[in-house]
């Protein structure tokens, strides 16, 4: 069956391995920072994404990998060219995390070392850590940013004295998931208690009914060590403690991965308000309807980056949700159809860049 994000899912691929490649070459040892804490799938995603994007360019594994605070200290023991990348699953300037954000701390502690902040939703809840993180980067003269909406990357040219570049999510390094075998409903809502929608769901759910998830919190069980990731390090040669547990942390998030696709290979369509949810569908080839308030990032970024693929409608209200669902593609026999005519799928269409935005420095 023809995968209708193709061509979307590949030009984000080639801008990852663009912006990747100014900072690492083959062979170059880096460092992966910034393990997702939680077992959401779509943050898993973006540090699996990253983790591929990186093997792809330098053809090894990281020399050494972190998930907290708690782990900056051991960086001084690798070698002074390893770039520092830091997975962007979560959001800059989050008030939850503040001046313990795993970047601030990084910044502050290796003012030498290259470090580049891979992209991520920038959005402060305050003030007083804009302020803070404005003097921050100030501080550090090989620091960049990469922000993956078009209101992410005006704030960051807006505030930061640093490299700024419009930098799609790394989840597209994971390239295409194949889907589960699951006995299919014909709708899902995958949707986040804290998402931009505004959208009263239980009233969409009465007109179009489906199972409700926010998929979020997958079983404790997949991020236990397993001796197949020592062996599949060893394959890479790395024999090294710091690789296995980089090898590790790429197959917990694989795992975790794996379980939203076989949540959402359950359906035939999909609603979500979540960011990650939207590129999963991606990734799948599964037919889908984004959730959000205007103005909203999710469909910034969708605009930004996916909007041309036909396997995703937006929406903003509850009537628009169920006239989106009718613009939706369906397949049968394996033949695509939208508003029950086949639908051309030339592949040698061009596909243009939506974001134009050039680097600043």
């Amino acid at each position: 069956m023809y995968h209708l994000g193709k061509v979307v899912i590949q030009r984000q691929q080639v801008k990852l391995i663009k912006s990747v490649q100014k900072f690492v070459k083959r062979g170059q040892p880096y460092i992966i920072m910034n393990f997702p804490s939680n077992k959401d799938p779509g943050h898993n995603a973006s540090w699996l994404g990253l983790a591929h994007i990186l093997r792809e360019v330098t053809g090894r594994l990281p020399v050494f990998t972190g998930s907290n605070a708690d782990n900056i200290n051991q960086i001084k023991s690798t070698p002074g060219d390893a770039p520092i990348f830091v997975c962007g699953w979560g959001n800059l300037g989050d008030a939850r995390t503040g001046r313990d954000d795993i970047l601030y701390r990084l910044l502050w502690k290796y003012p030498d070392r290259t470090i580049v902040q891979m992209p991520q939703t920038i959005d402060f809840g305050s003030e007083a850590l804009a302020a803070y993180a404005k003097r921050t980067i100030a501080s550090h003269r090989r620091f960049f940013l990469m922000a993956r909406d078009n209101q992410s990357f005006e704030v960051a040219k807006a505030s930061f004295d640093c490299h700024v570049e419009a930098v799609p999510d790394t989840a597209f390094g994971i390239e295409r998931l194949k889907p589960f075998e699951a006995d299919p409903l014909s709708l899902l809502y995958v949707m986040q208690p804290f998402g931009e929608d505004g959208v009263d769901i239980g009233r969409a759910r009465a007109i179009a009914d489906g199972p409700l998830t926010d998929w979020s919190n997958g079983p404790k069980g997949l991020s236990r060590m397993r001796q197949s990731s020592l062996v599949k390090a060893a394959r890479r040669r790395g024999f090294r403690r710091v690789e296995m547990v980089a090898q590790h942390h790429e197959d917990v998030a694989a795992r975790y991965v794996n379980y939203g696709a076989k949540i959402l290979s359950s359906a035939q369509r999909i609603i979500t308000n979540s960011l990650h949810g939207h590129i999963l569908c991606l990734l799948l080839n599964k037919p889908h309807i984004a959730v959000a308030s205007n103005g909203s990032r999710l469909h910034d970024f969708i605009g930004s980056w996916t909007g041309d693929s036909p396997l995703v409608e937006k929406a903003t209200s509850t009537s628009e949700i169920l006239a989106a669902m009718s613009r939706l593609p369906y397949e049968l026999n394996g033949t695509w159809y939208k508003a029950s005519r086949p639908m051309d799928l030339n592949p040698s269409l061009p596909a243009p860049d939506l974001v134009p935005h050039p680097s600043i420095a």
